[in-house]
């Protein structure tokens, strides 16, 4: 009978597990080797009886080590790239003049839609949309019902949402 107190019983034991582990996080049967023997040479550095689950130790080194690898894949991956191949991949965010413009009048013409709007309702829609308050609060100081401010915003907010896809 194979006692698990032994280091080398222990690997002999779960090494088949311990490599379908890894073979699984890595899709690499042979990346899956290397990093099962490196995890049991880092894993037999330990001192005797210091692990309480050495099985479970096991996997989080083989999960680390491969993380590891990962990661350095990933830069030498980009380090090694060609810099104008790299530089042409990247989305540029970049907002034009003209979308600007076209996006400030939206916002020119949303503003003056509510000026336009009853006042109680253009309040409650600064209130709650540029002040940040809630709607209680909006509804308190207005000197109405939650439920009315509710309507009020919304009929508001249809309004403002009507220009701004006219404008797009």
């Amino acid at each position: 009978m194979k006692s698990e107190s032994l280091p080398v019983d222990l690997y002999e034991t779960h090494r088949a597990g311990l490599l379908a582990y890894a073979r699984r996080l890595s899709g690499d049967g042979v990346l899956a080797e290397d990093i099962v023997h490196d995890a049991w040479l880092l894993f037999s550095r330990q001192p005797s009886g210091s692990v309480l689950s050495p099985v479970s130790y096991l996997r989080a080194i083989i999960r680390n080590l491969l993380l590891g690898r990962l990661r350095r894949a990933g830069i030498e991956r980009v380090s090694t790239a060609d810099f104008d191949m790299t530089v042409a991949g990247i989305v540029d965010n970049t907002v034009s003049p003209e979308e600007t413009v076209a996006t400030r009048e939206i916002v020119v013409r949303i503003m003056d839609a509510i000026d336009a709007m009853p006042d109680r309702q253009a309040q409650a829609i600064r209130m709650y949309h540029f002040e940040g308050m809630k709607l209680r609060e909006v509804a308190k100081v207005l000197g109405v019902s939650v439920p009315l401010v509710h309507a009020l915003i919304a009929e508001g907010m249809a309004i403002c949402n009507k220009i701004r896809r006219e404008g797009q």
